[in-house]
């Protein structure tokens, strides 16, 4: 697993990055693995070079049709529907949980109890976090987060907040400085966008945008940064 390199683009906060970052801390393969959220289809795909299977697990319908046309039943690739703080699954069903900027949200307490409930005794969870740089945030920045439905909390608690939860950290790794790459793909997505999707994901589309020149360019990139965490559930 150490070997494997993502040859495709990660189109999330944190890129490749985070994957890297899991790589790189050579944890033994296993059973089950979980993807949490959106656009996160490649990780599954590449964590069954090493897991017998992944399940992605989404939130909202239309992000479901995108992973299941992306997933198109290949391998043992599960895609599902659920509230990320109330899952069907059984306690204890899986060796790694990977989070890429789909858990830095208000119910994030609830989230994390429900995420050890349904992992293993010493198993993994990776989790990219969207953090506050630095206090006080800007109305502008804080706008973001609103219309994007977070509620991040600072780099210098993130680590205790989890720790406090029940986990062990194993490496943490600083990777706000993928962000700039990311906004500058979702700029340039939007920018070459035809007018009929404009048209009719408009409100997509605007907030894309204004998330994107928020960063580049009003000086969001001061106060939000990406933090990657891997960590061992302790009882």
């Amino acid at each position: 697993m150490e070997t494997l390199i993502l040859k495709e683009q990660i189109l999330l906060p944190g890129g490749n990055k985070q994957f890297e970052h899991f790589l790189s801390k050579k944890i033994p393969a296993s059973e089950n693995a979980v993807v949490i959220g959106p656009g996160c289809e490649k990780i599954a795909s590449k964590l069954l070079l090493s897991y017998n299977d992944a399940t992605i697990i989404i939130n909202d319908y239309d992000s479901l049709l995108q992973n299941k046309l992306f997933v198109n039943n290949k391998d043992k690739i599960k895609v599902k529907m659920m509230d990320y703080a109330h899952t069907d699954f059984k306690p204890e069903t899986f060796d790694l949980i990977y989070a890429q900027a789909s858990i830095s949200i208000p119910n994030k307490k609830n989230i994390i109890k429900e995420l050890r409930r349904i992992l293993k005794k010493d198993g993994i969870l990776c989790t990219g976090e969207v953090v506050s740089l630095k206090e006080p945030v800007p109305v502008f920045v804080k706008d973001i987060w609103e219309l994007s439905g977070l509620e991040p909390l600072t780099s210098s608690e993130i680590q205790n907040y989890f720790t406090g939860k029940g986990f062990e950290l194993i490496s943490e790794e600083d990777l706000s400085f993928t962000l700039k790459d990311f906004y500058e793909k979702i700029r340039y997505i939007v920018s070459k966008a035809g007018k009929e999707d404009k048209e009719q994901n408009k409100k997509l589309f605007m907030r894309m945008k204004h998330e994107a020149d928020a960063y580049l360019k009003l000086g969001g990139d001061k106060f939000i940064g990406f933090k990657s965490l891997i960590m061992r559930k302790v009882n």
